[in-house]
């Protein structure tokens, strides 16, 4: 991966960690699909991914989305649902996000989390805010 992709988005380390890939942004969607490889260094002692990597999949999808759409903000609050466990049967899982809505609060996005077999895994919701100087 580039030290920059999509013009001067800045990757975060942990997107380099995740090994993520870009896969597809849609302005007038306002959503972002990326994909990132199951690595088995992620996983607990059960051989299932950790919950909060499979956060971090969906949370490092909204802030670069956050990015495009030319917000400067953070990741205030974070809620997940697990739904199916990622295990070593997957290659990859796929996140989808999207902005909600935006109000005086901050912009609100969601998230889904699909596995290689196109089942979903997980769904989260985050709230963005500026931060304050």
């Amino acid at each position: 991966m580039n030290d920059e992709t999509w013009g001067n988005l800045p990757i975060p380390n942990i997107y380099i960690e995740l090994q993520g890939n870009f896969v597809e942004f849609n302005k007038e969607e306002e959503s972002l699909t990326c994909d990132f490889p199951v690595l088995s260094k992620f996983f607990n002692p059960m051989d299932v991914t950790l919950g909060g990597i499979l956060d971090s999949y969906m949370d490092c999808t909204m802030g670069p989305l956050s990015y495009l759409l030319g917000e400067m903000v953070v990741t205030k609050t974070f809620t997940a649902k697990y739904i199916r466990p990622v295990t070593g049967d997957y290659k990859k899982v796929t996140a989808k996000a999207w902005r909600d809505s935006v109000n005086e609060k901050g912009s609100l996005y969601k998230a889904e989390l699909f596995l290689d077999t196109g089942e979903l895994s997980a769904i989260s919701e985050g709230l963005f805010v500026t931060p304050k100087n």
